[in-house]
């Protein structure tokens, strides 16, 4: 006896909503810098998570209560509506919705993403408990993210950052937070099942398991900003499993749900 369940939208992006916003994370705010960052050089750091909706929700009331223009720092909840996907719940309740507050911001421009890592400076430097002189927290250039990426293992045989090249595993399943429309077969009671489902939508920044570096999702999830505009690395929830490698490049020229991004920490004087 065959059983096949189809998850089509919008009502199972009704249930994505409830159910894998409802997750509990324990992530701390990035300005916890102790617990955020993690070596990947002997001068440079990278956060373990993508930044999140909470954190930059700090940074946004923050400028704010400074009296800054926020305008070009917005966070554009209409950039959600720019893909082929039912997306009106996430145009509406992921950046207001405290649920969400550990999920990886996106629909924020790489202007943007720099005025946070001049903001978190500032922090850092305000820190009467601060355990270097002087560091930069800025975004990584291309080759600083693949370093971080690739951790322990030899670039030039592995594509991802976990150690081999296969994004699947038949005990784990997804290695990573990537689209596809998987079939699932599995045998019980002489019965078999057929499981058709796909997962187009961010997870929680604390997902999946981290590389050797202790870095969570830095393939995967969000497409991440590199110091080059309109390049972001590593790929994202829309990509397939196949472009969510190290190597993997993705344009972009405005706010984008797919596009997010890691600060980095160099440490100018120890």
């Amino acid at each position: 006896m065959n059983k096949k369940l189809i998850f089509q939208t919008p009502l199972f992006v009704l249930l994505v909503l409830l159910c894998g916003a409802s997750k509990k994370q324990e992530v701390p705010y990035i300005v916890d810098f102790n617990n955020r960052f993690v070596p990947v050089d002997k001068n440079l750091y990278a956060d373990k998570y993508e930044t999140t909706v909470k954190d930059y929700q700090l940074f946004l009331r923050e400028k704010r209560e400074a009296g800054a223009d926020c305008s070009p720092l917005i966070y554009d909840s209409t950039c959600w509506m720019s893909n082929l996907m039912y997306n009106e719940p996430y145009r509406d309740y992921y950046f207001n919705v405290s649920d969400f507050r550990d999920y990886p911001i996106v629909c924020v421009s790489h202007y943007a993403a720099n005025e946070f890592c001049k903001w978190l400076t500032e922090k850092y430097d305000a820190n009467p408990k601060k355990k270097h002189k002087k560091v930069v927290f800025r975004l990584p250039t291309e080759s600083e993210y693949k370093q971080a990426a690739i951790s322990i293992y030899d670039s030039t045989k592995i594509f991802y950052p976990w150690g081999h090249n296969w994004f699947f595993d038949c005990r784990k399943g997804k290695l990573c937070n990537y689209y596809e429309t998987h079939s699932c077969c599995f045998t019980r009671r002489n019965r078999t099942y057929v499981y058709e489902y796909g997962h187009g939508y961010t997870d929680p920044v604390k997902s999946y398991q981290p590389n050797p570096y202790g870095i969570y999702n830095i393939v995967g999830n969000v497409s991440e900003m590199i110091q080059e505009k309109g390049i972001a690395m590593g790929g994202d929830w829309s990509s397939t499993g196949y472009n969510v490698r190290i190597t993997s490049k993705k344009g972009y020229d405005s706010c984008n749900p797919t596009v997010g991004f890691r600060v980095y920490m160099e440490i100018v004087e120890f």
